[in-house]
């Protein structure tokens, strides 16, 4: 019985120190640029070339580094200094690879007079030479306390199927929104400060309703600040 024990024992000894220099020697891998790759990116407003010279200008790589010594997160920190990225994820393997993971922001309106977006979080964003996304423009100056109500409403905007075919630019006045509708002469209003979800429901379903009449048409602004009312404003 002693005999068995001790043959237990020394074979989880075995085990341990099996893994140990196997982590050990893991650690002391040299990880080098061409060790990179990225997972799942669809570069759009950056390319792959920007990513590894900004990757490449920081040094991170510059000599071989032990796997030990690598900090993913001077990594991540060092690729959202790009004004166009929204996240990075960096991860590394058993053999010392690196995978990374980018989101690029999501822009949903474009500032014309300033030339640059604003993206889903509220944050400003700049044009693009690679790719350029199809947004409705606001074509007033906006202050930057807007920034957050404006990254919220256009992500609404752009994940609705009606409105994101519907809405082609808008213009901010005070507490006003006054939106251009793509197709037709009117223009739709809007307080800041209402539910703008249940007031955009609303003037979908009287859109559909009226839509084939030819109501539209003659129509100067709809007006959505009544509460359940849609108010029409005729030429």
């Amino acid at each position: 019985m002693k005999l068995n024990v001790f043959k237990i024992s020394f074979l989880s000894l075995i085990v341990i120190m099996l893994t140990l220099l196997s982590f050990n020697k893991n650690q002391s891998r040299n990880v080098e640029f061409n060790d990179l790759s990225y997972i799942d990116v669809d570069f759009k407003f950056i390319s792959k070339d920007s990513v590894n010279k900004l990757l490449t200008q920081s040094k991170l790589f510059s000599n071989k580094i032990l796997k030990s010594n690598l900090n993913l997160k001077d990594i991540e920190r060092v690729l959202l200094l790009n004004e166009y990225i929204s996240s990075v994820e960096v991860s590394i393997n058993v053999e010392g690879k690196l995978g990374v993971s980018i989101k690029e922001k999501n822009p949903v309106f474009r500032a014309l007079s300033d030339e640059y977006y604003i993206d889903a979080d509220g944050t400003k964003m700049p044009l693009s030479k690679n790719f350029s996304e199809l947004t409705p423009i606001i074509f007033n100056s906006i202050d930057s306390i807007d920034l957050k109500m404006l990254g919220d409403l256009g992500k609404y905007i752009k994940n609705d199927d009606f409105l994101s075919k519907h809405i082609a630019g808008l213009t901010k006045s005070n507490d006003k929104l006054i939106f251009n509708i793509d197709g037709f002469q009117y223009n739709l209003k809007l307080n800041i400060n209402k539910n703008y979800v249940s007031k955009f429901k609303n003037y979908e379903a009287f859109f559909n309703t009226v839509y084939s009449s030819g109501l539209l048409d003659s129509l100067k602004s709809v007006n959505l600040d009544f509460k359940n009312q849609v108010i029409i404003q005729r030429k």
